[in-house]
């Protein structure tokens, strides 16, 4: 099977250092309250933020080394790599390069191996299986057969356990 898998806030617990620095930088280091939507996950549609305040966001904040890998991620991942074909989507390098680079560290780091890089909504249509982990104050999405929320890693476990991707022989391998 064919999987997708997001780093930031999935295999990374980059997304929990994201948001708060966005709210420091945002009440603290800016002096005011720019939410405008408050359940989007990318800061520059979250905030009402100028071109100069999304920049010394992304200046101060951006490249960040300030996050691991989530508890589990590296055990779930390593089974479904015996049997499926692991694909990773991420937004990272909107910014700028240093961001992939420093995703790509952390995965070498973590012995953490993909096929290539794609897009998610993309492969849910290509009936690839994607699973969105939804952290408190994020978008809901539409499920289907190839989208599916989960909150953490034991929970994708048992999703792909359920799916048949993961069984008692494929474990035992």
């Amino acid at each position: 099977m064919r999987i997708a898998i997001d780093l930031d806030g999935v295999i990374f617990n980059s997304e929990m250092f994201f948001m708060a620095a966005a709210e420091i930088y945002d009440s603290m280091v800016l002096s005011k309250n720019s939410i405008v939507r408050a359940d989007e996950p990318r800061v520059q549609n979250k905030y009402s933020w100028t071109k100069d305040e999304l920049q010394g966001y992304i200046d101060n904040y951006a490249n960040s080394l300030d996050f691991d890998i989530m508890p589990c991620a590296k055990t779930v991942i390593d089974v479904l790599r015996k049997n499926n074909e692991l694909f990773v989507v991420s937004a990272r390098g909107q910014f700028n390069q240093s961001e992939i680079e420093i995703a790509m560290k952390k995965l070498q780091d973590a012995e953490i191996y993909f096929d290539r890089y794609e897009v998610c909504e993309e492969l849910s249509k290509e009936k690839i299986l994607c699973l969105y982990f939804r952290m408190a104050g994020r978008k809901q999405v539409k499920e289907t057969d190839y989208l599916k929320e989960v909150y953490n890693w034991g929970e994708i476990y048992r999703t792909l356990k359920d799916k048949g991707v993961i069984g008692e022989k494929n474990e035992k391998n």
